[in-house]
């Protein structure tokens, strides 16, 4: 092989890994440590809900992800965007600032 070529094959290796092993600028690979890798906006009975997680965008990943655990153990990831769960999520904190309220009348 020509001195050329083998300039060439290094200046592509090059290349390839810095593309392969770059991070963006916050050091943070993007949506690298989501929960949720797919979601559904399919409705899922309150009944069946043992707990409501809310993640916030953050460093962990850049999207609001919202996990449901239902009694049988099993985490459904829910679409944001879904009409039945921003209701569903409005019940919930009404009713939790009600018993808040009514905790505080009664201390």
């Amino acid at each position: 092989m020509s001195l050329l070529s083998y300039l060439l094959l290094a200046a592509t290796a090059a290349c390839c890994f810095t593309t392969l092993f770059a991070l963006p600028m916050d050091g943070v690979v993007a949506n690298s440590n989501c929960q949720c890798v797919t979601t559904t906006s399919s409705i899922i009975p309150a009944r069946l809900f043992q707990r409501i997680e809310i993640l916030p965008p953050g460093a962990h990943c850049r999207k609001t992800e919202i996990l449901i655990t239902k009694k049988d153990n099993k985490t459904v990831c829910i679409d944001p965007e879904a009409q039945w769960i921003n209701k569903v999520l409005t019940r919930v904190m009404s009713k939790r600032s009600a018993k808040e309220s009514a905790e505080t009348t009664a201390a």
